[in-house]
Parts: C-alpha cells; structure tokens; sequence
C-alpha cells in the first residue's frame, strides 16, 4: 500500500506545449511521487488526500486524478474501507480509520442564513426592478416587502443560539 507522507514540490517543468509548468512531488523522505506511483500502484485501490490536520481534501479511484498540494498525505486505501459518502461528509483519516466530522451548529447556522439570503436577494431585485421603474403591481409591492421583512429577521437572527434558532418563514405568493 501506498503512502505519501507531507508533500513538497521537487521541480517545476514546461513540458511540450503545455501553457502551464508540470509540478513533480517528493515526500518527506525524498521519494518521487510518479516513480512511487507507476511501480506500486496495481490498479485496484483508491487513494485519498490528507491535510496536516488529518481532514480528508480530496479522494480518487485513480492517482492519476488526485489533486495534491504542498503539506498533504496521500495514502492508498482499499475500496471497501472508503466510505460511500466520502463526497458528501467530512472525514479525518488516522491511524488507517476514517473518523466522520460533524459540522458545528454554528457552521450549519450560517450556512443555512447564507442561503435563505440569497433565496431572498434573488427574489427581491426583479421586485424592486419594477418599483424602481414605477410598473410595480398590488401583488408584487406586497411581493417586495414580504421579502424585506424576511431578510431584515433575517439579519437579526441570533446564530450563537444554533441548533435553538427560531427560522422566520420564507415567504410565499402573496394574495
């Protein structure tokens, strides 16, 4: 099995008419990935890319696909240990286990305000089009403030009391 310990790149070179240079990475201790990589690999396991902080960055079927940067690890695994949702949850890898990471509530919080503000912003420029240009209707000035009204609770909301935060209601058509 393949491991990569704390990446550096080695060398820097323009290969035929590429516009960009080729990057060649070494380990720690001095071996070339692309040497280790084509004499080792056999084809059949995945591979996955550390941080220094153990979080998993990225992970391929192939090495040839995996992203790498100065700093990380890469390490072979097998595809039965990869777990199925390694594209949607965040992981750290030690001691060859993957240890899922629950996101903060704060973090989730933001998010979620984040999205219902742009919800919001999307929803109000084609309604504050239409005032601005003095074509609005009942509807959408009902529409507009509503959407206003959303986004002003929204800003006021208290995110350090997450997961306990009362949403405001996403406004519907207004009558």
């Amino acid at each position: 099995m393949i491991t990569f310990k704390n990446i550096k790149i080695s060398k820097q070179v323009f290969e035929g008419d590429l516009p960009v240079p080729v990057l060649y990475f070494e380990d720690e201790s001095g071996k070339d990935w692309y040497t280790l990589r084509d004499q080792e690999w056999k084809g059949k396991n995945c591979f996955i890319a550390v941080d220094q902080n153990d979080f998993v960055t990225t992970w391929s079927e192939n090495p040839n696909f995996l992203t790498l940067c100065e700093g990380v690890s890469v390490y072979e695994v097998t595809p039965k240990k990869l777990p199925g949702d390694i594209g949607s949850q965040i992981y750290r890898y030690q001691g060859g286990r993957f240890i899922t990471v629950e996101p903060l509530a704060a973090d989730v919080a933001e998010q979620k305000k984040t999205a219902l503000l742009t919800q919001a912003a999307t929803a109000i420029a084609p309604l504050q089009d239409a005032v601005d240009i003095e074509d609005a209707t009942d509807k959408e000035l009902a529409s507009l403030n509503a959407w206003k009204k959303f986004r002003v609770a929204l800003n006021r909301l208290d995110l350090s009391t997450a997961p306990d935060i009362v949403w405001p209601e996403v406004p519907e058509d207004v009558a």
